[in-house]
Formats: structure tokens, sequence, C-alpha cells
């Protein structure tokens, strides 16, 4: 197939424009326009040159042309034409073989040149319609016309109407040949066919079935190819190039057995039960539908002007009869047209539309109720009717997701006419229930924001109830961005009209005027208009907050009333979405002004002061929510600064906004969180707009360093003063924030350490108030401090290391932080106090202590394993008192979390840790690729301290069985609640034991959502758990010795296929020797073509390697396997795998290594 190629010279301006025929033409025009007023017998050269290489008459010279020129005004308009048409015929003849473009020439009738003069140019040729390629390449006809020849749609349909004039039968058989080929089938009508349209069901009966014989699963309209497109596009413009060419013709009018017979023909098609068929028929008849409707809204409007001139002509005085009459005959002409097309609109509506807009095909549907709308909106005199508008009611309830949707638009593109909205009452009250259910409840979010968007044009018509309007303002929560994007609009009406009611109520703009002016711009502490809005927009979110949540499931979800200790809340969402469409918002440091503004204070000046005050006065949940806002839109503002358009600002006005935002932003912080602070949910707030400051200014500001002092002190403050998780998560990453500036390091770690020390010190003191390590023995007060100060602990040693102050020795003999720590974890052990609020202290303090513990592991091991790198040496001594930790801390908690017998946080979370701590210390073990790659020294490294391997230990088989317990409890629960089945256990494993499986209490009385949530709950806990067990198993401190190896991980694989897809993937993590199989295949290739190369090693050998466990080979193993996680030096080599390799170098098992290293 021939491919199109960019030309190597550019012809787009070589056409008649840029052809002397433009000079031609203007030298015409002049003659035309402005004859000259004397004869100049002495003309310059270069003008008697040009006049006569343009202009010649056979011989004749100038001064005929002259004394000719009353003649020449005599002659007609044709002979003046036909001497035009003959000079560009000439010049096109020469300008083809002529090898240069012809000189510039003056003008004649002017003395400026072309080099001067504007271009002229002809009218933009229409451009050509593309090519479709099909797959029959030896097509001819009509068909090949249409999607091969290339040419337009007008022409093609002009040719075919020129061969209808000739022989109409045969061209008619054609035609529907053309139909039947464009949807696939390639059998053919004759013209016996289409003499007898009586047989026209049952010849295309048969010709359905040829079709259905072939088996053809795809037709050219819906055909994914590159040119389907194109295909659908020219099917299209023919026909409707068709349908205008006989109107222009006459044809459609004076040839009625034609359209009689092609409507005969497609309707019969239509209900065939060939989906080609019915979708290439039925998109025929409504592209004839859409043109003729066209043409009949065209016909009304020209017979209403030719009415009114008509009317015009009467009142005339003397009235010319044959003007009247010729008027008269317009308009008859033009009623009788109109009446023809609405009947044929009738006919094709009634026997296509009614049958095909429930079509089983929801392709065929979506383009009915598209030319639906079409046709309301193009020929509203016939189609807007109730009796039309109803299918549209009725398609709203389709099963089709895109049905739905193209009915929810095409109804949009009708109310966006303010004038149309006076017909679609009646509709509207009938289906509105409809549309809001679709706005609120569909299930498919594209619907959902576009009936959003319809409920808006209703809302602007006034055809929305007040509780329709709420029910709707209710989506600004919604979960999917793009239905929040698409109420925008809508909110901000809704906000809109609380302001206007409120002012309103408080006397209206006029009295109100004095009062919200603003003399300072920058005094952002003066009430003005935006705070009323403020309120109004703080009222709106927070009654829909306050609704019920099962009326929008497609909410975000809420899951405690005004829940804002995630990072993004629902109130942050719809701020962003709000952000564009509320001005106000816009503006976060007048937003800052009214939060900071002492609204408690009393209330002073006249009686309307004092109204407005107490109007704007926002309520605490409402300054919740206007926080949250204040945070969205902060960040948002910011953003748009750092992304401001280099075209509109300086790259130095850039630097600049962003110097004056973070100021501003950094001093508003510390007088929020002075107002705020107290309460936690506040507090996390306003800590929360650090994170989106840009500390670099600090860094580049050295004189603004003392209002960064100060945000830093407050953020201690914060930190100090709270116990609540959520205000001590944020400042803490407010902390880790500013920790990140080398410039801001030294000030920031001056905070930190003053914050380790009041801990430290606080837990000293503390611990000397009662035995700290017997449940029950300190006082309620005490307990609850405890709680707070351990708190604080847990977050700090999460984000700097702890190791300096936990080890830090007063030198009074008091004892260490870390050794008070660990003596708290011994509460774990359960006593019931029969105080439930008691007992959930005990244990968050249980909890806390042993989280910070293994953080002080952790910084611990990180330290041990970067010295180790280093080559520095470890003391013995600092070994000895991380092993006596180590002890402390695996007794206390064994002892903690083995005391209780249900799923309790305690015994879950302790058992995690244990795990977590074994396998921690397991990465101190050496490894074997730094032992290859730096031989003996790193050998002596790791062999050389063997009171470091010594931390490295074996979980021992009763804490084994205890863990596999609460595995197999997790498992039990999951199952029930999930509804799923466990597998038997097998013969030499123990029996399942019914007693302590766990029971469901109030299952009755929690909705679905809730035991939803439950179930995800628990098969969180049950793969969190699944996951340590396997890793330790992969690191060999567990199920690794004695009688029970071997035993954990077979249990753990029992019902991987039972318990879902999560649990599932968890387990595969087991699957090393399927990865080992993966990689031996490999390398059995790798081994078998370097022994046929040299001829060194036999078949045994290679298999003998296939066994061996390498940690050179080049396969990337999985992430998470044993195999990543002995390459990143987690874990060492199976003992299995070290027997079968020998027992040192002399067994040939490094050489092997370094063999399969090379290949």
């Amino acid at each position: 197939m021939t491919t199109r190629r960019t030309p190597l010279m550019d012809i787009s301006n070589n056409d008649v424009t840029s052809t002397p025929v433009a000079t031609g033409s203007r030298r015409k025009s002049g003659r035309a326009v402005k004859v000259p007023e004397k004869f100049i017998p002495d003309a310059p050269s270069s003008q008697q040159g040009s006049a006569s290489a343009k202009r010649k008459r056979g011989g004749e010279d100038a001064e005929n042309d002259a004394s000719d020129v009353d003649e020449e005004e005599e002659e007609s308009d044709a002979t003046v034409e036909s001497a035009a048409e003959e000079e560009v015929r000439e010049i096109r003849r020469k300008s083809k073989t002529a090898k240069k473009p012809a000189a510039k020439k003056p003008k004649v009738n002017g003395t400026a040149t072309h080099e001067g003069a504007p271009a002229v140019k002809l009218p933009a040729r229409p451009k050509k319609a593309k090519k479709v390629a099909i797959a029959d390449k030896s097509a001819e006809g009509l068909y090949a016309d249409v999607y091969t020849s290339g040419e337009l749609a007008e022409d093609v349909a002009g040719r075919w109407l020129v061969r209808y004039e000739d022989n109409g039968q045969e061209a008619l058989t054609e035609f529907m040949n053309f139909i039947f080929k464009s949807a696939g089938c390639s059998a053919q009508v004759t013209v016996d066919d289409i003499n007898d349209p009586d047989n026209a069901e049952s010849r295309i009966s048969d010709m359905q079935d040829e079709l259905q014989a072939q088996q053809v699963t795809d037709y050219p309209l819906i055909s994914k190819t590159k040119s389907g497109h194109a295909f659908r596009t020219a099917l299209i413009d023919f026909i409707d190039g068709l349908i205008r060419a006989m109107h222009t013709k006459g044809v459609l009018y004076t040839e009625e057995p034609l359209m009689e017979n092609i409507h005969v023909w497609l309707s019969s098609m239509t209900d065939s039960s060939s989906r080609p068929f019915r979708h290439t028929a039925t998109l025929v008849a409504l592209v004839m539908t859409s043109t003729m409707s066209k043409i009949a809204s065209a016909e009304i409007d020209a017979s209403a002007k030719v009415q009114r001139q008509l009317e015009g002509e009467k009142k005339n005085k003397r009235p010319n009869k044959a003007r009247l009459a010729d008027f008269q005959q317009k308009v008859d002409r033009n009623e009788k047209r109109k009446d023809y097309i609405e009947a044929q609109l009738k006919d094709f509506f009634d026997t296509v539309y009614v049958h095909r807009y429930r079509d089983i095909d929801p392709k065929i549907r979506i383009e009915c109720v598209e030319a639906l709308g079409y046709w309301i909106l193009t020929l509203p005199s016939v189609f807007f009717e109730g009796q039309y508008l109803r299918y549209m009611g009725w398609m709203l309830s389709d099963t089709h997701a895109g049905m739905r949707q193209e009915v929810v638009k095409q109804l949009s593109k009708i109310m966006k006419n303010p004038s149309n909205h006076g017909q679609m009452r009646h509709f509207i009250e009938r289906f509105r229930p409809r549309l809001v259910e679709m706005a609120t409840r569909d299930s498919e979010p594209g619907v959902r924001a576009a009936a959003v968007e319809l409920m808006d044009y209703i809302r602007q018509a006034g055809m929305l109830e007040p509780d329709d309007i709420d029910v709707i303002g209710k989506l600004i929560f919604d979960s999917e961005p793009r239905v929040r994007k698409a109420l925008v609009g809508f909110f901000a009406e809704n906000i809109k009209d609380l302001y206007d009611n409120r002012i309103e109520e408080l006397g209206g703009e006029e009295v109100l005027e004095d009062i919200l002016t603003v003399e300072d711009e920058e005094d952002f502490s003066t009430p003005r208009a935006a705070w009323i809005r403020y309120k109004s927009l703080a009222e709106s979110l927070l009654s829909y907050d306050n609704e019920d949540q099962e009326e929008m499931p497609s909410q975000i979800e809420a899951a405690d009333y005004l829940n804002v200790a995630g990072t993004e809340s629902r109130f942050t969402h719809a701020a962003q979405a709000l952000y564009d469409k509320v001005p106000d918002l816009k503006d976060w440091e007048t937003l800052a002004g009214y939060l900071l503004y002492d609204h408690s204070a009393p209330v002073t000046g006249n009686e309307t002061e004092r109204a407005l005050k107490d109007s704007v006065k926002p309520t605490e949940n409402e300054e919740v929510i206007l926080l949250e806002i204040l945070n969205a839109v902060v960040k948002v503002a910011l953003t748009h600064v750092h992304h401001s358009e280099s075209s509109k600002k300086t790259k130095a006005e850039i630097q600049e906004a962003k110097e004056n935002a973070a100021r501003r932003l950094a001093g508003l912080i510390p007088s929020l969180l002075k107002k705020y602070g107290a309460d936690p949910k506040t507090a996390t707030v306003v800590l929360r707009l650090e994170h989106v400051l840009n500390l670099s200014i600090f860094e580049e500001l050295r004189q603004d360093s003392t209002v960064y002092a100060k945000l830093l002190d407050e953020i201690s403050a914060q930190f100090n003063g709270h116990a609540d998780k959520g205000v001590l998560n944020e400042a803490g990453a407010a902390l880790l924030h500013a920790r990140g500036y080398e410039e801001l390091e030294e000030v920031t770690e001056s905070r930190m350490q003053s914050l380790w020390d009041d801990t430290t010190s606080a837990l000293r003191k503390i611990n000397k108030a009662g035995e700290i390590s017997v449940r029950g023995a300190l006082r309620n007060k005490i307990l609850t401090e405890l709680s707070h100060n351990l708190a604080r602990l847990e977050q700090l040693a999460s984000i700097s290391s702890p190791v300096d102050s936990l080890e830090a020795d007063t030198g009074k003999g008091d004892p260490l932080p870390i050794g008070i720590l660990l003596d708290v974890i011994a509460r774990g052990v359960f006593e019931d106090s029969n105080d439930e609020t008691l007992d959930a202290l005990e244990d968050e303090v249980v909890l806390s202590a042993i989280r910070s513990s293994m953080f002080y592991f952790m910084w611990k091991v990180k330290s041990l394993t970067d010295a180790v790198a280093a080559g520095d040496e470890i003391p013995g001594l600092d070994i000895d008192h991380l092993k006596e930790f180590q002890d402390i801390f695996t007794t206390n908690l064994i002892a903690a979390f083995s005391s209780r017998s249900t799923l309790d946080p305690v015994r879950l979370i302790g058992a995690g840790v244990l795990l977590d701590l074994y396998t921690l210390f397991s990465t101190l073990r050496p490894s074997k690729k730094s032992k290859a790659k730096n031989g003996a020294t790193a050998n002596a490294e790791a062999n050389g301290n063997p009171h470091l391997q010594s931390l490295v230990q074996e979980i021992g088989p009763e804490v084994q069985a205890e863990l596999t317990s609460i595995f197999d409890a997790l498992e039990k629960q999951f199952s029930k609640k999930s509804k799923k089945t466990l597998a038997e256990p097998s013969d030499d494993e123990a029996p399942q034991d019914l007693d302590s499986e766990p029971e469901d209490d109030e299952d009755e009385e929690i909705t679905a959502n809730e035991k939803q949530a439950e179930t995800l709950r628990t098969e969180q806990q049950l793969c969190e758990l699944a996951g340590k067990l396997i890793l330790a198993i992969l690191a060999q401190v567990i199920d690794v010795s004695g009688e029970q190896k071997g035993k954990l991980r077979h249990r753990l694989q029992r019902n991987r296929s039972r318990l879902g897809h999560n649990f599932k993937e968890v387990i595969a993590y087991l699957d090393d020797p399927k990865l080992k199989a993966k990689k031996s295949h490999k390398s059995k290739a790798q081994q078998a073509e370097e022994a046929k190369k040299k001829a060194m090693k036999s078949r045994e050998l290679v298999e003998e390697d296939e066994d061996e466990d390498d940690p050179f080979a080049e396969v990337e193993p999985e992430e998470g396997t044993a195999e990543d996680l002995r390459r990143r030096e987690l874990l060492d080599e199976e003992p299995e795998g070290d027997e079968d390799a020998g027992v040192g170098p002399a067994g040939g098992g490094e050489d092997e290594d370094d063999d399969m290293l090379g290949d």
C-alpha cells in the first residue's frame, strides 16, 4: 500500500494566488471599477511593458486601447469575463513552463509595487476528505467513491444523483449495496430486488443468513483499527451530503418514490436480528433524520423571512402584485417542503427510533439518544415536545452507564439555553427524583459528575427544591475528585445564597457598606465581607458533615466526628475543589486574620456593628473546619507561587513571592498555636501548616532566624504540652522537616536535645514515685503522667536516635532510662483489676514502652552495623550491656503477651515486636558476600568478635509454640469473619482447639460497613503476624533446629489458598525453592554452555551446582524473598546449603562459586 511522504519542496503557496494571475485580477478589477480620466501618451516604460504584457488585443497598441475607452464601457459583462478567463488560462499555461517566477512589476493604476502591497489570496480551498483504508482492495462503485477516492462527500453525492437521473433503479441498487457493504456484508441486491420493495424484508433475511454464516465478529462501525473512526466519519458525511444535495436539486421533493424505497429498505434492516445490519442502518437513518431536521429548520427560517417580506409589501400604498405573487409562491413552496420533511421525520421516528432506542446493543441506544438530543435542539418546533422528551426520561434508568451519561449530557445541552427552561419544567418535575438519585447514588463516577452539572442548570432555572439542594450539596465530600469538581459551581452558589441571606438579615449592603469598608488592606484583623463568606462556608460544611453518612455511600468516610488526624480530610478535599471558584479562599491571610480575631471579646459599637460581629462569630467546630480549609488553601496557594508562569513574572519576582509567603506563614503559625494549641484537634491542624513551609528561605535569610527560632519554640512547647498522638505526630513531623535543612540542623538539634532531656528527667522522676515494674502499683495520676511521657518518648525515638539519652548516667546512682523503660514492660503481665479504663491505660503504657524499646534496639543495631562497616572496634563492655538489655526485654516481653488469652493489642503487638527483635539482631551475622569480596580481612572482622555474634539468638521451642497458637487464633478469627473454611490439620499436627475460637459479640447489631471494616482489620492482623513469622524463618531465628524444625513453615502454608489473595501473597515469600529452581534453570544453561566450550565440567558437577545456594547468581530475585534479603546482607546462607557445599575451601564450593561468577 502506498503511504504518504513529506514532499521535498513546499508547494503550499504554489496556487493561483502566487502566480501573475493575481496581478491580472487586480488589473481587471481596476478597469471595472475606475476608468482612466485621460490618456497619458508618455507613460513610464515599466508601466507600458506591464500593460502590454498583461493585456494584449491582437496587435493593438496603447493608443488604440485609449481611443476605444468608450467602446469598452459599452461591452457586456459576459465579454469582460470571457476575456479575463482567457487571460487566466494563458497565464497558467505559461507558468507551467516557466523555470523561474516572473519578475515583480509595479502596480499599473498606482505607484506602489507588489513588494509593498499585501499578498492577494483567494479563499482557502476545502480540504480533501481523508482516505479510509479498507481490507477489500477490489472495492468499486459508490463504496470506493466514498471511502477510498479521497473526494468530498458533496461531490460523490452529486455524481450519484446524476446517475440516478440517468437510471434510477440501478443507482438505488448501487446505494443499497453500498449500505450492505458498509455493514460488512459482501452479498448484493439486484435491480429486481429493488423493484420489489414488498420482498425487502425477506431478501434482507437471506443476506443476514449469509453474513452470519461467515461468523463475522466485527464490522466496520465498531472496528478498533486506525481507520475505524474515519470510516464512520466518511459514512456520516456522505449521507448528510446526499440529503442536502437532494434538497438543493429538489429531488428530495420531486422523487418521492426514491425516499419511500430507501425508507422501506432501511427500516427493514433496522429490524434485523443481525447487529451489523441494525447498527449500520440505524446510523444511516438517524443521520438522514438529522440532516432533514437541519433542512426543515432552514426552511422554517426562510419561510418566516419571506412571510415578513410579504407582510411588508402588503403594507405599501401601492403593492407590487408581481412581488406579492412571488413572495406568496415562495411561502407556499417552503411550507410544502416543510410539511413533506416533517412527514418523513415522523415516519423515520416511528419506524426506526421507537424500536431502536431500547435495542439490546448499548451502542445503538447511545446513537439514538444522541440523535434525539440533536433533533430537539435543531428542530424544536417538532421535537421539543413532551411526546419526544419522555424518551429521554425513560432512558435515565438504562442499565448501561454510558447510556445514562449520554442522556444526562443531552439534557444538559437543552437546559444550558435559558429559553428552553419553560418547556422543560414539566419534564424536570416528573423526573427530578431520578436525576437527584443519579447525582448522589449512581455507581459510576462519570454519571454522577454529569448529573451534578445538569443539577446546576436545573438550579439556575429555579426547578430544585431546598431539600434537593442540600442533598446535592453533600457531594462536596464525594470520594471522586471529578464529582467534587463538577459540584464546585453548584456549591459556590449555595455559599452565595447564604451570604446574601445573612446580608439581608443585617440590613442590606447599603447599611453595612461603611462597616465592611477596609481602609488598610494589610490589616487582616478588621471585619470585612469575606468574614461573612467564611462563616457561611463553615456553616454549610458543618451541616453536611452532621448528616447521616448512610444516605451518601460514595462520600469520603468520616469515621469520627471531625476526625482530622490524617493529612487529608474531607474538608481539605472540599477546600481544594472550591479554591478556584471561591475568590475569598485564595486570600489565606484574610482567613488567618478571621481565625486569629478574638471573637469572644465584648462586642462594642452601634447595634449594626454588634449584630455583624455576633453573626460572623464561629463556633468551636466551625473553627476546626476553617483551620482545615486554611491548611488546604495555603498548600494550594504556595504551590501556585512556586509554579507561577514565567511569562507573567520574572524569576526575581517569583523568588520574592516565595520569601514573602514563607515569612508571613512562619509569623502566623506561632500566633495560631497560641490561640488553638490547647485543644489537640486544633493544635494538630495548625502544626500541619509547618509542613508546607519552605524552610530554605530561612537558610538564605539569616536575619529571619529569630522568626524561625520562635516557630521552633512553639512547636517544642506543643510537643511537651500534649500526649495526643495526632499532636505528637505532627510536631514530630515538623521537627523532622526542619532537620532536613543543613543550615537549620544545629538550632533544630538543640531543641530536640532539650526535649530528650525533659522526657528522660520526667521518666526518672516517675520511677521514684512507686514500683514501676508492677501492674497496679502506681496511682492513676502518676500512671497517666507516665503514659503521656512515654508517648512523647516514643515519638522522639522515631525521629532521632535515643541511644545517648537512654544510656545517659546522672552519676547519682539513678537507674538508666533504658532500664526504667524495660521495667515498664513487666507491667504487661495481665492482672484483672475489674476496671476497664484502668486496664486500658495500663496496656497503653506497656505498648508505648514496647515500641520505644524497639526503637532503641533498632538505632543501637544500626550504630553497631556502621561501626563494623567502618572497621571501628566495639568495646566488649558495650556488647555486654546490650546483651543484658536484650535479655531483659525478651523476658518481660514474653511474660507480657503470654499472660493473655485473648487477641488483645498487647498480645499481638508483643508477639510481633519479639519476632522483629530476633530478626533485627540476625543482621549482625557475617555475610558470605563480604567474605568473598574482602577476603581474609572481612572474615577476621566477622569472626574476630564472637562476642558480637552472641547477640544473634534463636527463638526457643516454647515461645515458638506460643507464637503458633497466636497465629492459629488469628486464622480462626479471620475465617469466621470472612466466612471462609479452614483446612483440617494433618496427622502429625495438633488437632484444632475448638474452645479457643474467638466469639463474636453483638454481630447482629453492627452495620454491613462495620462488618466489612472488622473483617479487613482481622485480615490485616493475620497478614502482619504471618509476614513477621516468615521473615524470622528466612532469617533463621525460628523453626531451624530441634524437634519443631520445619513445622512452623508447614503450618503457615496449610491454608494459603483458603484465606484470600492477600494472605496467599504473603505466604508466597516462603516459596524460596521455586526461586532456586528458576535460578538453577538459568544457571544450568550457562553451565552447560560453559562445559561445551571449555570441556572442564561434567553434567554431574553442573547438577551439583544447581542444588547449592549461590549468592553470586545474576538472576534478580523477587523483592522480599530470602534471596533478596541475603543480597542485602539481612540474612545468612541456609545451613543446608552450607552443608551441601562442603566443609571448607578444599571442598571446591568456593571455586565453583567463582566459576559461576565468571560465567
